[in-house]
C-alpha cells in the first residue's frame, strides 16, 4: 500500500503537468516530462522518512500546493504568455486595479487541476483505518534511492544540453526558455535563487564589451539642433493596427485615425515589444529605447536606475517635460519612475476633473482635452507624454456610449473592445480638432501609437476567426502590430512608410527629427535608410522581409524563418545572423537595466 500510495501521488502529479500543457498549449517533450518527474522525486523524497499515517496527508498537501502553483502559472500565462516569478511579486500588487480583465481569462475547467486532490482524498478516506509499519532504516534507504533517482532524471536532460554546447541556461533571454531547459520545478527553483541573489547581491559592473557597445550606439547630431518644436506623444491603450481602416457591418471603426493618415507619416508595419509589464513596458521602451525585462516590469523592479531617457535628454536641451495619466499617481510606481526618467511635471488623477469614468479612469475625451489645458501651462518648447486609458481591458463602456452595431459577433469582450476603440477614436479626433483650433497643431511634432495588443488575438478567438487568420505570419501581425502616426511640424500631406520598426525606435526617431545628440539608444530612427531589426522578448524578430519565430523548446537559433510577403517558411539560414544579434541586444539591455549600466558608464 505504501508503494501504491507513492506511485499514485506521482501519477496524479504527472497527469497535472499533462493537463497544464494542454491548457497552455505548450509543448510537453520527453525531456520536460523526465525533468518534471525528477523534480517531484527530489521534492517529495523526504516524505518517505515519515510514518504512513502522517505521510499520506503530507502527500495530499503537496498535491494541493502543486495545483495552486500550476493554476497560478496557467492564469498568468494566458495573459502574458509567461510563468510567474519572484520578480513579479511587486508587480502583483498592481493587479488589483485591473483584476476584472485578468479574471476574464479564468475558465471553470481550470479547476480540474485540483481533481487529483479529490481522488487522493477519497483513497485516504477508504484507507483511513489501515496502518503500515516500516522500519526506519528501510524508510531512509527508500528516501535516498528516490532522491538519487530524481537527481538523475532531472540532471540527465540538462547535462545532455551542455554536452551539445547549448547555452540556453547561461544566456537565456526568456523565462519560457528557462522552463523548457529546466522543467517546471527547475524553473521555479532557479527563479527563487535569482530572486534571493538579486535581493542580497551587490550591483555588478558592465563588461568591457558591454561598455564598448554602449559607446558604439550613441547618436550624434548631423547638423546640430534646429528650431525646437513642441512635442506631444500619445500612447493609446490596447490599440492594435488591425482596427485602422477596418469596417464592421459597414461601419468604420476608426474614422478619425484613418483621416489622420492623410496628414502624417503612418507606419503599418510597426510592432509593440512589450512583455510582462504591458502598458508600463510600452512607456518604458518608448521613453528609454531599451527592451523590457524578461521577467517583471522595470517600473517595479528598477525604478531608480539611470536609463538616459528621452525626457531627460529633452530637458537638458531646454524642454519643459510633462507626463499626463489620469489615474492614481503611485500606480506602477509612476510618480517615482516619471521623475527619474526626467519629467518635470506629472499630471495625475487629482489634476483632472472628477467626471464620468469609463473603465478604470476618466474617459479619454475629457482626459485628452484637459491635457491640452495642462500643456498650455507649460513653458515652450515642451514635451508632453500622455497615457490614455479608456480602451483598457476588460473594455467596460456604458451602453449609451456604444455606437456600433455589432450584430453577428458573439464574444462580449470583443464587442466591448470595438466599442471602446471607436470611442477613443472619437476622442483623438476631438483632440486634433482642438489642437488646431488653438494653433497648437501645425508647428508641433505629434505622435500617436498603440501600447500593446487587445489580449483577444489568441488562437481560436473570434477576432482571429473574423480576420481569417490561417498562417503564422498573419497571426503574428494580428498580435504584434500596433499603429504609429508621426505628424511632423508643418506637415500637411500624408505618407505611408512600409519599413518595419518597433516602440524601441520612437525615441531615436524623435532625436533624429530634432537633430539632437543622445548618449545611448538601442533603437534606430524610423526615417533613416537602414533596415530596422525589431526584436521581441522571446527572441523572435522582424527584419527586412523576414519574420523569425523563436522555438523555445529547441536550441537557441532553431526557430522558424518566414518570408512575410509569401507567408511561407524559408531556409533558417536567411535569419541566422539576426538571431545572434537579437540575443546580444536583449542581454545587453538586461545588463544596462539590472547593473544600472548607464550610471556606471
Amino acid at each position: 500500500m505504501i508503494v501504491f500510495g507513492y506511485a499514485l501521488y506521482l501519477l496524479l502529479g504527472t497527469l497535472k503537468f499533462v493537463l497544464f500543457s494542454f491548457y497552455t498549449n505548450t509543448a510537453f517533450p520527453v525531456d520536460l516530462f523526465l525533468m518534471n518527474l525528477g523534480g517531484m522525486f527530489v521534492l517529495s523524497s523526504w516524505t518517505l522518512l515519515i510514518q504512513w499515517n502522517k505521510r499520506r496527508w503530507i502527500w495530499l498537501g503537496l498535491l494541493i500546493a502543486h495545483s495552486f502553483l500550476l493554476i497560478s502559472d496557467l492564469w498568468y500565462y494566458r495573459y502574458f504568455e509567461d510563468f510567474l516569478s519572484v520578480s513579479l511579486m511587486s508587480q502583483m500588487l498592481q493587479m488589483g486595479d485591473v483584476s476584472s480583465g485578468f479574471a476574464a481569462l479564468i475558465l471553470p475547467s481550470d479547476f480540474l487541476l485540483f481533481a487529483d486532490s479529490l481522488i487522493f482524498l477519497a483513497i485516504l478516506f477508504f484507507t483511513r483505518n489501515k496502518t503500515f509499519a516500516v522500519t526506519k532504516s528501510k524508510r531512509q534507504k527508500a528516501a535516498s534511492l528516490v532522491f538519487l533517482a530524481g537527481v538523475i532524471l532531472f540532471a540527465a536532460p540538462v547535462t545532455y544540453s551542455v554536452v551539445k554546447e547549448d547555452q540556453r541556461l547561461s544566456q537565456s533571454v526568456s523565462d519560457m526558455r528557462d522552463y523548457y531547459q529546466l522543467g517546471f520545478w527547475g524553473y521555479h527553483g532557479l527563479d527563487l535563487f535569482r530572486g534571493i541573489q538579486g535581493a542580497i547581491g551587490s550591483e555588478e559592473s558592465l563588461t568591457a564589451s558591454e561598455r564598448q557597445r554602449i559607446e558604439d550606439n550613441s547618436i550624434s547630431a548631423a547638423d546640430g539642433a534646429t528650431k525646437k518644436p513642441n512635442i506631444i506623444l500619445v500612447q493609446l491603450e490596447s490599440f492594435q493596427e488591425s482596427v485602422i481602416d477596418q469596417t464592421v457591418n459597414g461601419q468604420t471603426l476608426t474614422p478619425n485615425l484613418n483621416k489622420l493618415k492623410q496628414e502624417s507619416l503612418y507606419f503599418p508595419s510597426f510592432y509593440h515589444q512589450t512583455h510582462e509589464g504591458r502598458t508600463s513596458d510600452a512607456e518604458f521602451i518608448t521613453n528609454t529605447s531599451l527592451y523590457p525585462l524578461k521577467s517583471g516590469s522595470v517600473y517595479t523592479r528598477f525604478p531608480d536606475n539611470e536609463f538616459g531617457a528621452l525626457p531627460e535628454l529633452l530637458r537638458n536641451n531646454g524642454y519643459d517635460t510633462a507626463a499626463m495619466h489620469a489615474y492614481e499617481k503611485g500606480f506602477w510606481n509612476r510618480d517615482q519612475v516619471y521623475q527619474n526618467l526626467g519629467f518635470d511635471h506629472f499630471f495625475s488623477q487629482k489634476d483632472y476633473p472628477d467626471q464620468q469614468e469609463i473603465g478604470m479612469a476618466l474617459n479619454d475625451k475629457q482626459f485628452l482635452t484637459t491635457s491640452i489645458e495642462h500643456m498650455e501651462t507649460l513653458k515652450e518648447p515642451y514635451f508632453s507624454f500622455l497615457v490614455a486609458l479608456t480602451s483598457h481591458t476588460p473594455y467596460e463602456i456604458p451602453k449609451d456610449k456604444r455606437e456600433l452595431d455589432l450584430s453577428g459577433y458573439e464574444d462580449p469582450m470583443l464587442k466591448r473592445y470595438y466599442q471602446t476603440v471607436h470611442y477613443v477614436d472619437e476622442a483623438v479626433g476631438q483632440m486634433v480638432k482642438e489642437l488646431k483650433a488653438k494653433d497648437m497643431w501645425d508647428e508641433t511634432l505629434v505622435i500617436f501609437y498603440g501600447d500593446h495588443d487587445s489580449g483577444l488575438t489568441n488562437e481560436g478567438s473570434e477576432m482571429q476567426q473574423k480576420a481569417q487568420i490561417d498562417n503564422a505570419v498573419d497571426a503574428f501581425e494580428l498580435d504584434r502590430q500596433v499603429p504609429l502616426f508621426i505628424k511632423k511640424p508643418n506637415q500637411n500631406t500624408g505618407q505611408v512608410i512600409q519599413e518595419n520598426g518597433g516602440q524601441i525606435d520612437i525615441a531615436p526617431t524623435i532625436v533624429d527629427l530634432l537633430n539632437l545628440e543622445s548618449p545611448y539608444m538601442m533603437g534606430n530612427s524610423l526615417l533613416d535608410d537602414e533596415p530596422n531589426l525589431t526584436a521581441f522578448r522571446d527572441g523572435s524578430f522582424r527584419y527586412k522581409d523576414y519574420y523569425y519565430e523563436a522555438n523555445l523548446t529547441e536550441k537557441a537559433g532553431n526557430g522558424i524563418c518566414y518570408d512575410v510577403s509569401t507567408k511561407k517558411q524559408i531556409d533558417r539560414d536567411m535569419c541566422q545572423s539576426q538571431t545572434k544579434q537579437v540575443r546580444k541586444d536583449l542581454r545587453l539591455s538586461d545588463a544596462i537595466i539590472e547593473k544600472n549600466g548607464l550610471e556606471q558608464d
